[in-house]
Protein backbone atom coordinates (compact mmCIF):
# COMPACT_ATOMS: atom_id res chain seq x y z
CA UNK A 1 0.00 0.00 0.00
CA UNK A 2 2.96 2.25 0.94
CA UNK A 3 4.01 2.31 -2.91
CA UNK A 4 0.21 2.78 -4.07
CA UNK A 5 0.29 5.67 -1.44
CA UNK A 6 3.58 7.37 -3.09
CA UNK A 7 2.53 6.82 -6.86
CA UNK A 8 -0.87 8.35 -5.74
CA UNK A 9 0.71 11.93 -4.44
CA UNK A 10 2.99 11.77 -7.60
CA UNK A 11 0.29 11.70 -9.59
CA UNK A 12 -1.26 15.15 -7.49
CA UNK A 13 2.21 16.74 -7.74
CA UNK A 14 2.66 15.61 -11.55
CA UNK A 15 -0.57 17.47 -12.83
CA UNK A 16 -1.09 18.07 -16.19
CA UNK A 17 -1.73 21.96 -16.88
CA UNK A 18 -5.06 23.30 -16.05
CA UNK A 19 -7.99 22.83 -19.09
CA UNK A 20 -8.77 25.38 -21.10
CA UNK A 21 -12.34 25.52 -19.60
CA UNK A 22 -10.64 26.13 -15.92
CA UNK A 23 -7.93 28.76 -17.24
CA UNK A 24 -10.85 30.84 -19.28
CA UNK A 25 -12.72 30.87 -15.76
CA UNK A 26 -9.70 31.85 -13.18
CA UNK A 27 -9.15 34.51 -15.85
CA UNK A 28 -12.54 35.69 -16.49
CA UNK A 29 -12.76 35.87 -12.39
CA UNK A 30 -9.52 37.60 -12.30
CA UNK A 31 -10.63 39.79 -14.69
CA UNK A 32 -14.05 40.86 -13.07
CA UNK A 33 -12.17 41.59 -9.91
CA UNK A 34 -9.66 43.71 -11.42
CA UNK A 35 -11.76 45.35 -14.35
CA UNK A 36 -14.88 47.50 -13.50
CA UNK A 37 -16.83 48.36 -16.39
CA UNK A 38 -18.60 51.87 -16.43
CA UNK A 39 -21.64 52.99 -18.30
CA UNK A 40 -21.93 55.32 -21.03
CA UNK A 41 -22.89 58.12 -18.62
CA UNK A 42 -19.57 57.77 -16.98
CA UNK A 43 -17.54 57.75 -19.91
CA UNK A 44 -19.09 60.94 -20.66
CA UNK A 45 -18.33 62.38 -17.02
CA UNK A 46 -14.58 60.70 -17.38
CA UNK A 47 -14.14 62.28 -20.30
CA UNK A 48 -14.94 66.08 -19.18
CA UNK A 49 -13.24 65.37 -15.91
CA UNK A 50 -10.32 64.64 -17.76
CA UNK A 51 -10.49 67.67 -19.67
CA UNK A 52 -11.09 70.30 -17.01
CA UNK A 53 -8.24 68.28 -15.27
CA UNK A 54 -6.18 68.30 -18.27
CA UNK A 55 -6.45 71.95 -18.85
CA UNK A 56 -6.13 72.65 -14.96
CA UNK A 57 -3.25 71.13 -14.58
CA UNK A 58 -1.11 72.17 -17.79
CA UNK A 59 -2.31 75.82 -16.61
CA UNK A 60 -1.00 75.48 -12.89
CA UNK A 61 1.88 74.02 -14.39
CA UNK A 62 2.88 76.93 -16.51
CA UNK A 63 1.93 79.18 -13.90
CA UNK A 64 4.17 77.47 -11.28
CA UNK A 65 6.93 77.61 -14.27
CA UNK A 66 6.06 81.38 -14.70
CA UNK A 67 6.20 81.87 -10.94
CA UNK A 68 10.19 80.22 -10.87
CA UNK A 69 11.09 82.23 -13.84
CA UNK A 70 9.94 85.55 -12.31
CA UNK A 71 11.62 84.59 -9.40
CA UNK A 72 15.20 83.91 -10.50
CA UNK A 73 16.06 87.39 -11.42
CA UNK A 74 13.93 88.96 -8.33
CA UNK A 75 15.79 90.30 -5.59
CA UNK A 76 15.28 89.36 -1.77
CA UNK A 77 13.04 91.69 0.01
CA UNK A 78 12.22 91.98 3.92
CA UNK A 79 8.81 91.54 3.11
CA UNK A 80 8.86 88.90 0.43
CA UNK A 81 11.76 86.85 0.75
CA UNK A 82 12.92 84.92 -2.56
CA UNK A 83 12.36 81.43 -0.88
CA UNK A 84 8.55 82.37 -0.19
CA UNK A 85 8.32 82.66 -3.93
CA UNK A 86 10.24 79.69 -4.86
CA UNK A 87 8.20 77.47 -2.17
CA UNK A 88 4.70 78.97 -3.46
CA UNK A 89 6.04 78.43 -6.70
CA UNK A 90 7.10 74.75 -6.02
CA UNK A 91 3.19 74.17 -4.53
CA UNK A 92 1.60 75.33 -7.43
CA UNK A 93 3.72 73.17 -9.78
CA UNK A 94 3.22 70.51 -8.10
CA UNK A 95 -0.37 70.79 -7.70
CA UNK A 96 -0.25 70.92 -11.69
CA UNK A 97 1.48 67.81 -11.70
CA UNK A 98 -0.51 66.18 -9.88
CA UNK A 99 -3.33 66.57 -11.85
CA UNK A 100 -1.91 65.67 -15.33
CA UNK A 101 -1.86 61.78 -14.42
CA UNK A 102 -5.46 62.05 -12.78
CA UNK A 103 -6.46 63.28 -16.34
CA UNK A 104 -4.73 60.92 -18.13
CA UNK A 105 -6.49 58.29 -16.15
CA UNK A 106 -9.91 59.28 -16.55
CA UNK A 107 -8.68 59.93 -20.18
CA UNK A 108 -8.17 55.69 -20.41
CA UNK A 109 -11.04 54.93 -18.34
CA UNK A 110 -13.09 56.65 -21.10
CA UNK A 111 -11.56 55.40 -23.96
CA UNK A 112 -11.62 51.98 -22.62
CA UNK A 113 -14.72 51.70 -20.77
CA UNK A 114 -13.01 49.96 -18.23
CA UNK A 115 -11.26 51.00 -14.60
CA UNK A 116 -8.40 48.78 -13.75
CA UNK A 117 -8.73 48.53 -10.14
CA UNK A 118 -4.47 47.56 -9.87
CA UNK A 119 -2.79 49.93 -12.16
CA UNK A 120 -5.27 53.08 -11.98
CA UNK A 121 -5.42 52.86 -8.32
CA UNK A 122 -2.06 52.46 -8.04
CA UNK A 123 -1.36 55.56 -10.10
CA UNK A 124 -4.04 57.73 -8.23
CA UNK A 125 -2.41 56.37 -4.60
CA UNK A 126 1.06 57.31 -6.00
CA UNK A 127 0.28 60.77 -7.60
CA UNK A 128 -1.97 61.59 -4.39
CA UNK A 129 0.91 60.39 -1.72
CA UNK A 130 3.28 62.06 -3.64
CA UNK A 131 1.45 65.75 -3.74
CA UNK A 132 0.13 65.51 -0.27
CA UNK A 133 3.70 64.36 1.39
CA UNK A 134 5.70 67.28 -1.20
CA UNK A 135 2.98 69.77 -0.57
CA UNK A 136 3.31 69.10 3.41
CA UNK A 137 6.58 69.39 3.43
CA UNK A 138 7.00 72.56 1.31
CA UNK A 139 4.20 74.33 3.96
CA UNK A 140 6.91 73.14 6.52
CA UNK A 141 9.66 74.69 4.84
CA UNK A 142 7.30 78.19 4.16
CA UNK A 143 6.84 78.12 7.92
CA UNK A 144 9.92 79.65 8.86
CA UNK A 145 9.11 82.16 6.78
CA UNK A 146 6.13 83.44 7.75
CA UNK A 147 4.38 85.99 10.50
CA UNK A 148 4.07 84.57 13.98
CA UNK A 149 0.70 84.91 13.67
CA UNK A 150 0.13 82.76 10.75
CA UNK A 151 2.98 79.83 10.96
CA UNK A 152 1.58 77.78 13.83
CA UNK A 153 -1.92 77.58 11.57
CA UNK A 154 0.40 76.32 8.30
CA UNK A 155 2.28 74.02 10.54
CA UNK A 156 -0.73 72.33 11.37
CA UNK A 157 -2.04 71.84 7.86
CA UNK A 158 1.84 70.54 7.01
CA UNK A 159 1.15 67.94 9.23
CA UNK A 160 -2.05 67.13 8.70
CA UNK A 161 -0.79 66.78 5.18
CA UNK A 162 2.16 64.73 5.74
CA UNK A 163 -0.57 62.26 7.85
CA UNK A 164 -2.94 62.12 5.24
CA UNK A 165 0.22 60.94 2.76
CA UNK A 166 1.18 58.26 5.62
CA UNK A 167 -2.21 56.67 6.33
CA UNK A 168 -2.84 56.78 2.51
CA UNK A 169 0.15 54.88 1.68
CA UNK A 170 -0.53 52.10 4.31
CA UNK A 171 -4.20 51.90 3.11
CA UNK A 172 -3.29 51.54 -0.46
CA UNK A 173 -0.58 49.13 0.43
CA UNK A 174 -2.93 47.02 2.86
CA UNK A 175 -5.89 46.75 -0.19
CA UNK A 176 -2.50 45.64 -2.84
CA UNK A 177 -2.07 42.85 -0.63
CA UNK A 178 -5.65 41.95 -0.20
CA UNK A 179 -5.82 41.70 -3.75
CA UNK A 180 -2.88 39.91 -4.24
CA UNK A 181 -4.44 37.25 -1.53
CA UNK A 182 -7.13 37.00 -3.04
CA UNK A 183 -5.64 36.49 -6.96
CA UNK A 184 -3.63 33.67 -5.03
CA UNK A 185 -6.58 32.13 -3.34
CA UNK A 186 -8.33 31.89 -7.50
CA UNK A 187 -4.97 30.24 -8.90
CA UNK A 188 -5.08 27.27 -5.54
CA UNK A 189 -9.20 26.88 -6.18
CA UNK A 190 -7.59 26.58 -10.19
CA UNK A 191 -5.11 24.15 -9.05
CA UNK A 192 -7.84 22.33 -6.52
CA UNK A 193 -9.89 21.63 -9.80
CA UNK A 194 -7.46 20.88 -11.36
CA UNK A 195 -6.28 17.88 -9.16
CA UNK A 196 -9.91 16.98 -8.92
CA UNK A 197 -10.33 16.42 -12.58
CA UNK A 198 -7.20 14.44 -12.87
CA UNK A 199 -8.12 12.02 -9.51
CA UNK A 200 -11.58 11.45 -10.10
CA UNK A 201 -10.25 7.44 -10.52
CA UNK A 202 -9.23 8.11 -6.95
CA UNK A 203 -5.34 6.32 -6.13
CA UNK A 204 -4.26 3.70 -8.55
CA UNK A 205 -4.92 -0.05 -7.18
CA UNK A 206 -1.48 -2.25 -6.26
CA UNK A 207 -2.27 -5.52 -8.03
CA UNK A 208 1.21 -6.77 -6.46
CA UNK A 209 -0.01 -6.47 -3.19
CA UNK A 210 -0.95 -9.92 -1.28
CA UNK A 211 -4.05 -8.58 -0.60
CA UNK A 212 -4.88 -8.90 -4.55
CA UNK A 213 -3.37 -12.09 -4.97
CA UNK A 214 -5.75 -14.91 -6.52
CA UNK A 215 -6.46 -17.64 -3.39
CA UNK A 216 -5.25 -20.70 -4.49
Amino acid sequence: MNGSKKQFVEQLLAADRPSPELRRHYEKEVHAMLEKSIGPRQRRLCLVAAVLLGLLGVYWSLTGLGILATAVGREDTPVYPLPVFLILAFCILATGLALLPVAGMLLRAYRKGVFNQRNDRGWAAGAGVTYAGLLGSLFLLLCRYLPEMLRDSVQVVALVLLLYAAVAWVRHRIAQAEMRTAEKLLEIELRLAEIGENTKAGPPTDTSSPQHQPSA
